[in-house]
């Protein structure tokens, strides 16, 4: 027995010390049995003769490690560790000897150089776990969820399952889930993401091979999973197959595209990306960024058909943001995406600008790090700053957010800290340097794959890396084709003291030519997985460096194809006229062939107001001089080897001023329109601004950007037998317009193009009643952002009729707004009803205007919590909600229903208003609906922070803070830009809506809009309405009360007769709990009078924050007063 013992002991240490979790030595169960009696008997008789425990240890810490894990592995349950391992030994159980296995198991971790999981501290069984992977017994329930993952069509990947797993406000999908599989998945960073990835990997394999797949040879060398794992899995796979994926969809459950961020590196700018819709994609999904939600129409890529696979349509992120939800019905699509966690506000992106999602591990390398001004990146072990590689810029839109380019090849983990508040960011590990690295061949330019992919025409190198231990390591790497479940490379390395670079297609013929996946496998936490399109040997040259705007769309070129190797090309000349910007070429091999989409380089250009998302195009803007006067930004990107000047030149071409622009980035140009403001003045006639450009052979080409001309483009439109007539068009390429019908504002709007100066309306629209049109220069190939509704350039096209709708209650709303007849008496529009009420003018005061209110206001007060939920999924901007809530007398109205069970909103502000109004239903019924009402109360928690549950149980002393009181009126005298700075920390990232952040930052708002609101008049009426309602509130409520009355009391010292608008906080809260107090019946009767109730409206609209804040806090507080506390403990 002794000499088992010591041979086993050599072979384990050898194995531990090739890999990072003890799980991965691959013993069977057997093994661990006999090693566990083995060691027990051993153990009793060293004790027996006076050895001490640690000497135990000392002669086997291999043998030690292994049973220890082992038993994690095999049968441990909850809180029943030591129990049952003392009985696997064969001993009565001995505390003191477990108390030495707790003080080595950190030095035995060291010695073997294995994943220590410093933030476990001393929970040491959950450490033991964690290097057990997911044990054996627990795997039933995970193989169950990963599955429902796969049936759902959610990425098949780690990551993508943990992200879903931790939700905000979804932790009852943890539930079904062992604890140390929790664990494992919260704590197991790069180990638990290969883990799943290659549970993944083998589950697919199953799905797709149902009848043959345990026919094979499975071990840990053709799945990557250890042993003991791997014999549970295949045992429940037989016991429980996979349902609901048929073997003819599963190769093509990884290709699927996902929403995602992206950050642009030559514009500076975050965007989301949205993949084409599998189903109905005319039909436009739904982006919400925190509530804020718009359509967007997928873009359909060019020359793709059939269930090819579409490039993505890029969205700006515009600010920052906690989350954007997705939706697209048609498709079953629904997605979430986390943005910025107030908790630790680091978003990274790697070195090409991809997402890495929160929980993946780092590059060894350059990432991109976007985080708040205020905070600074640390390494997490020496907390020494990190500096960027470049100068920190700052994304568009993102105000007071840096963006750094960083290089992790030193560091281990990184943090965040944020120096005015010594909050400390969560670390994130970065891939150890014993990961292999991936490098992409060269790209072939002006070539793309039809799904946008980069197409390379060399191949991609894979390095080793090198093992400072004596022992080698193993690394598996394969080769497939995309969509295929065979490989074509699946070969064994082994690596010692030096790196190793390999080509990973190894001794494969030349001229790849597809869409290849490579996975790199070997000791858990180092795994890398990698696409790539090859086209290898094959060139593309264009005649000329770039393509400008002419007349009828961009000068021409020709592009030469060439293969040097085997491939051939269907056209080796392809020419470009003026009207064309994309090509199609088939690239072929012996037995393949692809479509690939040729676009040589060309010129684009853009105006965009300084710190709004950039719009590039090809096409010439059309401004007025009062344009230029605007702070926008005239920028053009122009490829190749260029210098580059900006010019004012007139009809004529002469020059009259010329400019050096910025370059913020490679082949970006850029100035600022005001810079020709005086020279445009000073100009006779009609003039443009154009780049002149210098290129590497001297010759300079003039590429027009803008043309400056005094009249807009259109000065009227009438309809004539169906076909729209401008007056007074201008002269100018690309004409187009944007058509919204005034009897169905519920329609998306139309693009159509203006064709000698004319257009033929789409039948649907003839005899549809009024139109609004706005004219505006279109681009022949770039897809311009609409506006949401017209502005103030539009022009109201008369026509009779209204828009029919084969929905009767559509087509009878329609027929009422165009005033031909009675409007709906069901509540079964409220979409649409909030569209046309978000067309009239809020200021709109004539008769048939507040006649028309009025009516839409009846429809929608029939079912008021629907009201609020149809108001919340509209594309209504988030700011105007809360102004028509109180305009249609809605908010005090109450949004409780019978029935609960709803999908929690997407809109957070609107969800909880309504999650509010169900917690005493859900009180009552809390046995029975138990984990519907925790998933209420953790949406609460989520979207609106501890605050919220404080006051929902009864305490307000969070609320003594982040209202207006004798400091903001010591600011009065500040500029803006000062007030933003003193006040910028609240500001920067955004929180849950109850936080004192999110307070702070609605009352600046409002700070900043007080001029308007003393112009408005409103605030002499509520002046002196307001306290004389207070009296109503104290009767009701003192508590309620006592809140208003300290924003009253912070006022102490301030001339309110001077400054009325320090009144706001007050009245503010005032009339949002006057408002739900009569929701929820607790007043005799309401002081809202018309007057008040416009005076209030017209506060949201110039203050939408404060409003919409103050309501969420009066509805907590009524909440209380009315029923009490609904979500403590002590009301179980």
């Amino acid at each position: 027995m002794e000499n088992w013992l010591s041979d086993e002991e050599f072979r384990l240490s050898r194995l531990l010390e090739k890999v990072s979790l003890v799980i991965e030595t691959n013993l069977s169960e057997d093994e661990v049995r006999r090693a566990q009696g083995f060691y027990g008997k051993r153990a009793e008789g060293m004790l027996r003769r006076g050895f001490s425990h640690a000497d135990v240890i000392k002669k086997y810490p291999a043998l030690t490690l292994t049973i220890l894990v082992g038993h994690a592995a095999l049968a441990y349950e909850q809180g029943r560790y030591w129990e049952d391992f003392w009985d696997e030994l064969g001993l009565d159980r001995d505390p003191n000897f477990e108390n030495v296995f707790r003080g080595q198991l950190r030095t035995l971790l060291k010695r073997y150089q294995l994943a220590e999981f410093e933030d476990l501290g001393n929970d040491y069984v959950r450490l033991l776990t964690l290097h057990a992977g997911v044990p054996t017994y627990c795997l039933g329930d995970l193989v169950g969820i990963i599955g429902s993952h796969l049936v759902g069509g959610r990425d098949a990947s780690g990551a993508s399952l943990v992200e879903w797993l931790n939700e905000p406000g979804k932790q009852s999908r943890m539930n079904p889930l062992d604890v140390p599989v929790r664990n494992f998945i919260l704590r197991g960073g790069d180990f638990s993401l290969d883990i799943l990835d290659r549970i993944f990997e083998f589950v697919e394999y199953t799905i797709s091979q149902p009848d043959s797949w345990d026919e094979l040879i499975l071990d840990t060398s053709t799945t990557g999973l250890p042993t003991m794992m791997l014999d549970g899995l295949i045992d429940h796979l037989r016991d429980h197959p996979i349902g609901g994926v048929s073997s003819g969809n599963a190769s093509s459950i990884r290709r699927r595209r996902k929403p995602t961020l992206v950050y642009d590196l030559q514009d500076e700018q975050v965007f989301v990306s949205i993949p084409y819709p599998t189903d109905e994609p005319e039909v436009a999904w739904r982006v919400s960024f925190d509530g804020d939600t718009r359509e967007v129409y997928a873009e359909r890529g060019w020359g793709v058909s059939g269930d090819q696979e579409h490039p993505p349509t890029l969205v700006p992120v515009g600010s920052p943001i906690r989350t954007i939800q997705l939706q697209h019905h048609p498709s079953n699509e629904s997605h979430r995406l986390p943005v910025v966690d107030k908790r630790d506000p680091l978003i990274l992106f790697a070195a090409d600008g991809r997402w890495i999602q929160q929980r993946a591990s780092l590059p060894k390398g350059q990432v991109i790090a976007l985080f708040p001004r205020d905070a600074q990146l640390v390494d997490a072990v020496t907390d020494s700053p990190i500096e960027s590689g470049v100068e920190p810029s700052s994304p568009v839109g993102w105000q007071g957010w840096t963006t750094a380019f960083v290089d992790l090849t030193e560091h281990h983990s990184i943090r965040l800290a944020r120096t005015q508040t010594a909050e400390t960011g969560v670390a994130r590990s970065v891939r150890n340097s014993a990961s292999p690295t991936f490098a992409f061949g060269e790209s072939i330019l002006g070539l793309k794959a039809l799904n946008g992919l980069t197409v390379y025409s060399t191949r991609p190198e894979v390095t080793l890396p090198a093992h400072h231990n004596a022992a080698s390591v193993s690394w598996r790497v394969r080769v497939r084709r995309e969509g295929e479940a065979a490989w074509l490379v699946d070969e064994e390395w082994v690596t010692e003291s030096e790196t190793t670079s390999l080509d990973p297609f190894s001794d494969k013929a030349s001229s790849l030519l597809g869409l290849f996946e490579i996975v790199v496998t070997g000791p858990l936490g180092s795994d890398i997985r990698q696409k790539v399109f090859l086209a290898e040997d094959l060139a593309i040259s264009f005649d000329r460096d770039f393509r400008y705007p002419v007349v009828g769309g961009l000068s021409p070129i020709t592009a030469t194809a060439d293969s040097v190797g085997k491939l051939e090309v269907d056209r080796v000349r392809v020419s470009f006229d003026v009207a064309t910007r994309d090509a199609e070429i088939r690239v072929s091999d012996e037995s393949r062939n692809f479509r690939l989409v040729m676009t040589p380089p060309y010129v684009e250009m853009r105006l965009d107001p300084v710190g709004k998302p950039a719009q590039w195009r090809t096409s010439v803007q059309v401004l007025t001089p009062g344009d230029l006067e605007d702070y926008s930004v005239i920028a053009a990107r122009i490829p190749g080897d260029v210098s580059v000047s900006f010019a004012l030149l007139s009809r004529n071409g002469d020059l009259l001023q010329e400019v050096t622009p910025d370059v913020p980035s490679d082949n970006t140009f850029q100035v600022l329109s005001r810079t020709f403001v005086d020279a445009v003045r000073t100009a006779t006639g009609d003039c443009h601004i154009a780049a002149l450009v210098d290129d590497s052979d001297g010759t300079t080409t003039s590429v027009a950007l803008a043309n400056i001309r005094p009249a807009e483009l259109c000065s009227g439109i009438a309809v004539v037998d169906g076909t729209l007539i401008f007056e007074d068009l201008a002269a100018e390429d690309d004409l187009a317009i944007y058509l919204w019908s005034t009897t169905a504002p519920w329609l998306p709007m139309r693009t159509l193009e203006i064709s000698e100066g004319r257009v033929v309306l789409p039948a649907e629209l003839v005899d549809a009643g009024p139109l609004l049109g706005q004219v505006f220069v279109d681009d022949p190939w770039v897809t311009i952002t609409p506006p949401r509704w017209p502005d103030s350039s539009a022009i109201r096209i008369e026509q009779r009729g209204w828009v029919r709708d084969a929905n009767g209650t559509r087509d009878k709303l329609a027929r009422f707004l165009a005033g031909e007849g009675s409007p709906p008496t069901s509540g079964l529009a409220m979409p649409e009803t909030w569209a046309a009420l978000a067309m009239l003018r809020e200021d709109a005061e004539d008769v048939a205007t507040q006649r028309l209110r009025a009516a839409l206001v009846r429809i929608l007060a029939i079912h008021p919590r629907s009201a609020l939920e149809a108001l919340g999924s509209s594309t209504i901007p988030a700011e105007e909600m809360v102004a028509l809530l109180i305009r249609t007398g809605l908010v005090n109205r109450s949004f409780s229903a019978e029935y609960t069970l709803n999908d929690l909103h997407t809109n957070p502000w609107v969800g909880s208003m309504v999650e509010i109004a169900d917690l005493p239903s859900l009180f009552e019924r809390r046995d029975a609906v138990g984990e519907e009402r925790a998933e209420t109360i953790s949406y609460l928690s989520e979207q609106c922070g501890p605050v919220l549950l404080e006051v929902l149980r009864g305490s307000s002393e969070a609320l003594n803070s982040g209202y207006f009181d004798l400091n903001v009126a010591r600011v009065h005298a500040l500029s803006k830009p000062a007030v933003d700075k003193m006040f910028e920390q609240f500001r920067l990232v955004p929180g849950a809506l109850l936080d004192l952040d999110t307070r702070v930052d609605a009352t600046i708002d409002a700070f900043h809009r007080r001029g308007e609101w003393m112009s408005s008049g409103a605030h002499q009426m509520l002046a002196s309405e307001s306290l004389k309602s207070l009296r109503l509130v104290r009767q009701s409520s003192k508590a309620i009360y006592n809140v208003i009355s300290s924003r009253s009391e912070a006022l102490d010292g301030v001339d309110t007769v001077t400054h009325p608008w320090m009144l706001l906080s007050m009245q503010s809260l005032t009339l949002a709990a006057l408002a739900r107090l009569d929701a929820h019946g607790m007043l005799a009767y309401s002081p809202l009078t018309t007057g008040l109730m416009e005076a209030w409206a017209r506060m949201a609209w110039l203050c939408p924050k404060l409003v919409m804040t103050d309501l969420l806090i009066a509805e907590a507080l009524v909440t209380y007063a009315h029923c009490g506390d609904l979500i403590g403990v002590e009301n179980e």
